[in-house]
This record gives C-alpha cells, structure tokens and sequence, in this order.
C-alpha cells in the first residue's frame, strides 16, 4: 500500500501540495510557540556583572507562608536579603569571599535620561571590574565609571558627572575608569559606604556573589550555601539561573511568558488540527469517485484505509521535517516581538530544543492521520456494488463520533459564556472569554454542513432573483453540496470569528481602562518624568505653590492580604511560619495630604487625609466581604515578600472587576524594586487655567532632567499607550492564529475550484459561455463569504458578548468601528480571489480536452 500510495501522490499533485502547506504551517506554528513555551519554562538569564561567582544568593521570591495545596504567584518586587547572610556564607567551607551587592538605580547621567545602577566598589570582582584609567574611589563624591559610559560622555579621570539617584540629582567626581569583558549597560562604582548611603535600604542587601576556592564543584558548593541560609528567606543560584538575580525582571518576564505561549500553543494547535483536519478531510471528498472505483475492483476497507493512511504520513513527515528550520525561526521572530515591546526582558535567552520540535512533529502527525482515517472511513465501508452511487451523492455529513464532539464543544462554549457573563468581573473575564471562542469555532464547524444548509437556503430566493439564471444555479450548487460549501467555509468563519473576538477582546479592555483611569483622575496636571523617576520631595514642593490646591505622589505595585488558616508557632503576628490564604491586590501609593484633591473616588467611609504610617483604604467590597470596619487591623503581604498589619482608615467603590487598595506612597516606595517615583498629581486652585498651573509646575521642577507636564486627557492618552504588554500578546496572537486561517482559507478554495475542471467544461459544452460560469462562480463566492461571515460574527458573540457584560455590562465591544467591517472587507476579498482566480484558469483549456482530463 505504501508503493501505491506513493504512485497516487505523483497524480495528485495540487492535492499533495495543499496538503503539504496546511501541514507545513501548522508544524512551524505549533513548534514556534514551543519554543517560546520552553524558554518560558527555563527562564534562563546569563550572569553579566556576576558572572565571576560560581554561585549567587538573592532573596527567595517564592510566597512565604501559604497554605500546603495553595497555588500562588511568586513575589512581584525584588526581595531582599539581610546584611548579616554575608557572614553566614563566608564561613561555608570551600566559600574564599563572600561578596555583598546592592544596585542603586540611576535614573540620569550628565542631565539626560538615562537607565544605569551604582553598586559598591568591593563588587567590582564580582563582574568582574577593572580599571583601566584612574584610581578606585576612596572617598564620598568619587566614582568609577564604566568604559562605554565613559566614552559616551567623554569622561576621564577629575572630570564632574551629574547623576540622579531615583530622580533626586548628585554630583560626583570621576576618579576612575573600568572595564568588564561580561557586564552590560552603563554602571557606577561608589565606594561601599557611599553605596550603602544611597541604596537607602539600612541593613538589606540584593544578592550576595559567592567566589570559590580553586577546582570547587559550583552544584556541590551550592548545596552547602542553601543549607547554611536555609529558613532566611534566601535563595541559591548557579549556571544560567545566576542571572536572575541581575535581572530580577526575568521572573515577572517568565510569568508573562509561559501563559502567553500556552496560549499561543493551545490555541495554535487547535486550530492547526482543525485546518489540517478540514483540508484533508476535502481532499478525499474529491477522491471519492476514486476510492468507489477501488473498491469496485476488490480492494477491502483497510487496504483503503492503510492505502489514505499511508500518503498522509508520507506528506506529513515531509512537512514536518521541512518545517524544523522555519519553527525555530519564526520561534525566535515571536519572541523578538516580545521583548522589542517589553512583555519580557531581552537578557532572557531564547531556547528551543527537542521537545517542542517533537511536538510539532507529533501535532502534525497526529492531525494529519486522525483526519485521513475519519475521512476515509465512511467511504470504505460502503458496499462495492454501491460505492459509484455513493461517490456522486454529499448525503450524509453527520456521524455518532462528531455529534458527540459537537455536542461537547458547544456545551463547554456555553458553560465558558455563563460563567464569563456571570462569574467572572473585569479585564480577567478575558481568561475565559478567549478560549470560548476556539470552542464556539470547533463547535460550529462539526455542524457547519447543516448550517451551510439552512443558510443556503435563506440566500436562494433573494440572490436568485438579483443574479439571473447563473445565480439561481450557483444556489443549487451551494444546497446540493453542502459538505463541499462547509469545508469552504469553516476557514472564513475561523479568520472572521477568532480575529473579531480576539481583537475586540484586547480593544475592549484598553477602552475600559482608559476611562477608569479617566474617572478616577480629579488631578488637572500629572507630572512625569522621561526618566521614570521623580524626586519625593517634589510633591510638597509643588502642594506649596499657590496655584495648587493639593499635590499627591501616584505608584503602584502589587501585594496580598492574607487570612491566616493556621497559627503557627510564633507569637508575633507577623510570622511567616504560619500559613495563609493570600488574595492578590493592587496597591495605588499616595499622598494623604493632597488625594482627596487629586483622586478621582471619594470615599465611602473614613478619609484620605488619615493615609499615614501603617494604614489602608480598602474597596467597600472587600471590607464586607472580610467582615472588616473601620479601624480594624488587616494583614498586608508587600510585593517584596515584608509583612505587615495595617489599619483600615477608609472605604471607597472602584469599578467593578479593577479592585485596588490605596496606601502612603512613602511606605510602598521603599517596598518596590527600584523606588522609583513615576507620576505626581497636581489640583489647581479654583481659578487656576490648566496652562498657568502647568507653567507654574515646570517653573518648580527647575532643571530636573525629563520632566513633562501633562493635562488630564493628555495623561488619559499617555496611560492608554503606555499599556503595550496586553496589547502585543493579544495582537500577536491574533495575527498568528488568523494567519494561519487566512492560508487555509487560500490553500482550500483554490483547491477547491480548480477541482472542478471537468464540471465548468461540462457546461461550456451545452452551451454556458465564460462569463456565465465567471458569473455563476461569483455568486458562489458571494454566497461562500456570506456564510462564513455570519458563522464567523457568532463566534465571535459567542465570546464578546458575555465578556462585555463581565467587563462594564454592555453587549457591544468597544474599539474602534473600522475593524470589523475591515475585516469582513478582507474576507470577502480573499474569497472572491481565491475562487475566481482558479476559476479562470480553469477556463483557458478548451472545453472538451477539459472534460476528458483527470
């Protein structure tokens, strides 16, 4: 069977071809966003100013404390280590020096912008470091500067460098110039203590670097380190994984990363299967006359089958293995994009192996054969004396097997759809929004044939009566075979359904966050800086000006509120040993003095201006849901892993489903990462113009490097296009999965058309002239689009509207109104194209040499 398989395959060119370019697309798509998968899983960062330490130890940023069974997300904020860890792992054996690190972030060099850390000159070794001009620091006001900065600036020794430490400006002398063949990026090099003064974080570190004795095994070396900081919050790193304590970004980047690319996998693999399944599954509806006249000569079901199975493994592993080299690339191509637009850090390394090439492969495979065997089943089974009958007639369409998926499909679509519109609030709606989509697709297109039916049918009479006799025969056409007019259109209804969800899902989203952000926006001017950091004592700065009726600093980060399930042993409240239920909220740092002028939400209860210390302004909802009041005590789990109880001094309603809590901007800043101030709201005084405040805003902000100053709508757009990470992911996504669609879309109704030389012959041979059957083939396309559109828009309902209802309770998605029509526009011009192209060709043969060709 395998020889005649082959022997098939050289007659069968187009049909070869189709399939090898469904199956070719599908393996590169699948093995693509594989590798984005594993390099999601791996997270592997090379050290850079490390890379001298066989072995690194940087906070743990695991969750501390949960319940056993309890999933939870790692820390957000770079955790840290205690000072005195540097003491406890000098003293491993085989440990020569224990080297402590902090990063201080530099928010601009020599009055411009600029991203570059400060450490302390005794980790130089660490990189390591070394001078190549100059003298080390010796004294407060002197640094080193790296090479590259060095030169960018044209520094040398005794020159003055301007520098700002999280936007708050210095002047230092350069004593120095130092080079490292590892360490990237601009880096300034303090003496320690100087380090110490501005890291500002007494008695913490970030990492400590762990240099090592001759011929020491790192792995083993490790072990010993993890056991003498084991219970301290620590964590041991070697290899590749000591660049995480670099580029602590990395572990927000593999967060991002791995639910992007499982669903890039998920969803391109599903529609891969089903492309492959549906292309393959028209392929042998072209060869059933071939198959009846097999099985009228005496070949049995299961040479039939084996002989189906054959050639699709054949053009399976063929496309498969073509599509080793492209997979990779186009793997890379999608996380070049990814990190180009910031949803991951570049110092992550790309990997892709044998496990997603393997999956690709086996995806492919699997498809592939799995929609041979269904396809030729019916056919070889029919009895021999019926089997020329059976091949001329498209009767039946629906078996026990694909009613049963159908069922499953749909059903699941409309248990995502309940829960979506009733369950699920706000922007996490889209969790299931999305996947209800793909559900809805597979589920319509099991019964696409019987759709494709009644949709015929409501079309015959109204395109009957405007397109003439051609028309009235293309509807014919369209109602008779109905299986051959789904296979058409399933590619349709999959590029106009998932582009529509997918995009409107994401614009949605953008339009509902913009306007919260609006609403809850009372400020008349926000300060930023194009540094991303403003110095904190700008904000009474500018609550002093008499134009200013109230100034409030404006950060965010993420923390948990924990309900402890279980005491534990330790007295203190604060404990980690306990375990706990965290619930993940957002946290707005503010001013208490000026947000009641500048925040957009009053409160229900309590008052801003009580935001001092350890205190709290929780959402109404979450009080009540707690069984809290004002003035109780609620226990805080801060992005950097540090615990606190805080005091709940007010209430307020954000929007359903963007719950945040608020808290002093001068106690969350310490307990971010970088303590970066970005934003400073700013009220004007009653009969201040916006153009006067801003003038006497930018007149307070002196010299300060970067500083803009923005209205409120001005602030509304900033915010909006600030926002690109969902946006790329969601785009990206849509632009992969739809593409794919619009190939087989192509790849399907070319096919398609050019199959039916021998029909188009057929009438020219009883009289039809060419542009009767040019007429007749537009009105099929016509019809064809039509019907794919209208599937397509319900699948896309079937997603959008529940969400719309979760999000801001409306049935309508929000975005811009070119979209979808330009989509619709894209589909029927691919369809029309990809019909009448064929269909012209076709048509150049004389009629009876096309009648008799095969």
């Amino acid at each position: 069977m395998l020889r005649l398989a082959l022997k098939t395959l050289r007659y069968r060119k187009g049909g070869f071809l189709a399939s090898l370019i469904a199956l070719f697309v599908g393996a590169v798509v699948v093995q693509g966003c594989g590798g984005l998968m594993e390099t999601g899983i791996r997270a592997n960062v090379a050290a850079q100013r490390l890379a001298a330490a066989p072995v690194v130890v940087t906070g743990d940023q695991d969750y501390p404390g949960h319940a056993v069974g309890t999933a939870t997300d790692p820390m957000t904020e770079r955790v840290l280590l205690d000072e005195d860890l540097v003491a406890t792992v000098a003293g491993v054996p085989g440990v020569t020096a224990a080297v402590p690190d902090v990063s201080v972030p530099i928010t601009s060099l020599a009055g411009r912008p600029a991203e570059a850390f400060g450490h302390g000159w005794s980790s130089a070794r660490l990189a390591p470091y070394k001078l190549v001009d100059g003298a080390e620091p010796a004294a407060s006001g002197e640094v080193v500067v790296d090479r590259g900065t060095a030169r960018k600036l044209d520094l040398r020794p005794g020159a003055k460098l301007s520098a700002s430490v999280r936007g708050v400006p210095h002047d230092f002398t350069v004593s120095g110039v130092a080079e490292s063949r590892t360490a990237g990026g601009a880096a300034l090099l303090f003496t320690d203590d100087e380090a110490t003064r501005l890291y500002d974080r007494p008695g913490r570190i970030d990492d400590i670097g762990v240099l090592a004795a001759a011929g020491t095994d790192p792995v083993k070396l490790a072990a010993a380190v993890d056991k003498a900081v084991a219970g301290r919050g620590a964590q041991v790193l070697h290899g590749n994984d000591r660049g995480i304590a670099e580029f602590p970004d990395a572990i927000s980047g593999k967060q991002n990363l791995i639910p992007v690319a499982g669903a890039f996998g998920g969803l391109a693999t599903m529609v891969a299967i089903f492309v492959v399944g549906s292309t393959v599954g028209m392929l042998m509806q072209q060869r059933r006359r071939e198959m009846a006249l097999l099985r009228t000569t005496g070949v049995t079901p299961g040479q039939l089958r084996r002989m189906v199975m054959a050639e699709t493994f054949v053009i399976a592993v063929l496309a498969a293995a073509l599509s080793l080299a492209p997979g990779q690339a186009f793997g890379r191509f999608m996380y070049d994009i990814l990190v180009d637009q910031g949803l991951i850090p570049g110092e992550m390394i790309f990997s892709q192996g044998f496990v997603p090439r393997l999956t690709g492969f086996g995806a492919t495979l699997f498809a592939a054969l799995a929609a041979a065997f269904i396809a030729s089943r019916r056919v070889s089974k029919v009895r021999p004396t019926e089997a020329m009958a059976e091949a001329t007639l498209q009767t039946r369409w629906m078996s026990p097997i694909r009613g049963v998926l159908a069922f499953l499909f749909l059903g699941g679509a409309t248990a995502l759809a309940i829960v979506t519109a009733s369950v699920m609030t706000g922007p996490i709606a889209a969790s299931t929004a999305g996947p209800a989509a793909m559900l809805w697709a597979v589920g319509i297109a099991l019964v696409s044939p019987g759709l494709c039916r009644w949709l015929a049918a409501l079309l015959r009479w109204p395109i009957g009566w405007f397109t003439g006799l051609s028309g009235r025969l293309a509807m014919l056409n369209a109602s008779v075979r109905k299986v051959r007019l789904a296979s058409a259109v399933i590619p349709i209804m999959l590029a106009t359904g998932l582009a529509t969800a997918l995009i409107y899902l994401q614009t949605s989203q953008e339009d509902a966050n913009s306007r919260i952000f609006a609403e809850g926006l009372k400020a008349d001017a926000v300060v930023s800086s194009a540094s991303g950091a403003l110095p904190p004592s700008l904000v009474d700065t500018l609550a002093g000006l008499p134009e200013v009726s109230g100034a409030s600093a404006s950060v965010s980060s993420e923390a948990r509120l924990e309900t402890v399930v279980k005491p534990g042993k330790g007295e203190d409240d604060l404990t980690t040993a306990r375990e706990v239920e965290p619930s993940r909220i957002d946290l707005q740092g503010v001013t208490a003095a000026g947000a009641r002028q500048t925040l957009g939400r009053p409160t229900v209860q309590g008052d801003y201006s009580r935001l001092t210390g350890d205190s709290i302004v929780l959402p109404t909802d979450v009080l009540k849901d707690r069984g809290k009041h004002i003035g109780d005590q609620v226990r805080l789990r801060w992005g950097d892993g540090e615990a606190s109880t805080m005091t709940v001094v007010g209430s307020f309603d954000p929007p359903r489903g963007f719950g945040y809590a608020m808290v002093p901007a001068d106690a969350l800043l310490p307990r971010t990462t970088t303590g970066l101030l970005p934003q400073i709201l700013v009220k004007g005084e009653r009969g201040v113009s916006t153009e006067e405040l801003k003038t006497a805003v930018r007149k307070a902000a002196g010299d300060l490097p970067g500083v803009a100053v923005v209205d409120r709508q001005e602030a509304t757009v900033a915010h909006t296009e600030s926002d690109q990470s969902g946006r790329v992911a969601s785009y990206l996504l849509a632009s992969v999965v739809v593409g794919y669609a619009v190939i087989a879309l192509v790849n399907s109704l070319i096919v398609a058309t050019a199959e039916r030389r021998g029909e188009f012959a057929l009438q020219r041979l009883i009289g039809s002239t060419r542009s009767q059957v040019m007429w007749m083939m537009s009105v099929e396309a016509l019809v064809t689009a039509l019907v794919g559109i209208v599937l397509g828009t319900g699948v896309a309902a079937g997603s959008l509207v529940p969400f719309g209802m979760a999000l801001d309770g409306s049935v309508l998605p929000s975005g811009p109104g070119w979209i979808y029509p330009t989509i619709l526009v894209t589909a029927v011009a691919l369809t029309f194209a990809t019909i009448l192209f064929p269909t012209s060709v076709a048509l150049r043969a004389k009629p009876v040499e096309a009648a008799v060709a095969p």
